[in-house]
């Protein structure tokens, strides 16, 4: 008796639906890490701790911040090191701005009071460069599976 996926005609439609299904996944989610989505920059800093946030921005994408609570030290730098803003000792910070260059920014938020700081906001980032490699692999997967596909309806 055949099994259930013994013909190769069926062999070769599964194998077929998994390696498209494969590459449209891999291409949809190479798509987003390389396309800046909004998100919140909403949160708190205990007394005596920091914070670093690292938005990927793209030229002309927009960040608003909002420090309130307690003494902080902030210091925004762009992708070239460039020191945007730094402040030092204020109770409270307000600063929007828009990316001049495409890269990795950096936001450290520092609490040098003694109760929580409250950090409101949004900016725009993309995926890791690392995560680029895992969908770039599924994409490379979905191609092998297309080929066993290929094989398994010549045979």
């Amino acid at each position: 008796m055949r099994g259930l996926f013994a013909s190769k005609s069926r062999i070769f439609y599964v194998l077929l639906g998994a390696g498209v299904s494969f590459i449209i996944i891999g291409s949809a989610s190479a798509l987003y890490t390389l396309t800046p989505v909004p998100v919140s920059l909403n949160g708190t800093v205990e007394a005596g701790e920091s914070d670093t946030l690292t938005p990927n921005m793209n030229a002309g994408n927009p960040v608003v911040l909002s420090v309130t609570g307690s003494n902080s030290s902030i210091e925004i730098v762009d992708p070239e090191q460039e020191v945007i803003r730094s402040v030092n000792n204020t109770a409270s910070f307000q600063y929007n701005f828009t990316a001049q260059t495409d890269g990795q920014y950096l936001i450290s938020i520092e609490n040098l009071g003694s109760s929580d700081l409250s950090i409101a906001g949004s900016a725009f980032t993309k995926g890791s460069q690392i995560a680029l490699g895992g969908q770039l692999m599924l994409i490379v997967t979905g191609i092998i599976v297309l080929g066993l596909a290929l094989r398994a309806r010549l045979r």
